[in-house]
């Protein structure tokens, strides 16, 4: 038996450490938000030699984050939780199809219902999220060009908000922990103040760029729980894009780093 459906899903080879995703064709698809995120946290969480690194990830959808982390980063445990029912399901598929089942665990939970039993608070290393970047009442969440509920509530912030994956992170992070997110440049400074209300200190921004000579599109943040309020990083901008609309050596790197 198949562990995926032909007609209502897609299973495409991610090019890197064997891994392959199945993803709904109605639902939400992983993007490139979801790369740039994925090479971020590699890049930027620590190393513990002692014991694995200890993971959550708030809103997996599919799973396409976790699976790539994992992929880029032998040395971690991952706990992700969804609240659909059908995304949650297929996130355990891609658990299993990659034979990640001693690395990555699936959950299907609200994460305002979370710590549990299952995922505890106050124990993990690192939290890192790609919340839905529009709220509710941002644009029609009926149109026609989405084609389905799950797709709906991925694009759309009908079932918590970036301030309740925020006031989560923070439950859920040790001491010291760190935060990584992924949302729009427009949201920059409402993001910055939900973090520092709930003593979740910026320690590393990287402004996304889709040219050059256009405004950032998105951020990548890094935030620490109870960090110091001195050594916040501004990076150099990340520029996807060439002017004839080539990647530009950097993604191209990040992007060959998938394969």
């Amino acid at each position: 038996m198949s562990i995926y459906s032909e007609k209502e899903e897609t299973m495409e080879d991610l090019g890197r450490a064997g891994f392959s995703l199945i993803q709904s064709k109605d639902g939400f698809r992983f993007g490139e938000d979801t790369v740039l995120l994925s090479w971020f946290v590699s890049e930027n969480l620590r190393i513990r030699k002692a014991r694995p690194v200890r993971v959550l990830e708030l809103g997996t959808n599919c799973g396409a984050g976790s699976v790539l982390l994992a992929a880029r980063r032998k040395d971690i445990k991952i706990d992700g939780v969804e609240r659909q029912e059908k995304a949650a399901e297929i996130f355990l598929r891609n658990i299993e199809l990659n034979g990640l089942s001693d690395r990555v665990r699936g959950f299907r939970k609200d994460l305002r219902d979370i710590p549990d039993t299952e995922v505890p608070g106050n124990v993990y290393d690192a939290v890192f999220m790609n919340p839905p970047y529009r709220k509710a009442e941002e644009g029609p969440v009926t149109s026609e060009k989405i084609k389905s509920k799950e797709l709906q509530e991925a694009r759309f912030a009908m079932h918590g908000t970036v301030e309740d994956f925020l006031f989560c992170s923070k439950k859920m992070l040790a001491s010291q922990g760190d935060l990584f997110l992924v949302d729009r440049a427009k949201d920059f400074s409402q993001v910055m103040k939900t973090c520092m209300e709930l003593n979740l200190v910026p320690k590393k921004v990287t402004f996304v760029h889709p040219f050059s000579d256009r405004e950032a599109t998105l951020f990548l943040l890094s935030a620490k729980k109870g960090g110091k309020m001195t050594g916040t990083v501004i990076t150099p901008p990340l520029i996807l894009r060439e002017k004839d609309g080539k990647y530009t050596k950097t993604l191209e790197k990040i992007y060959n780093e998938e394969n």
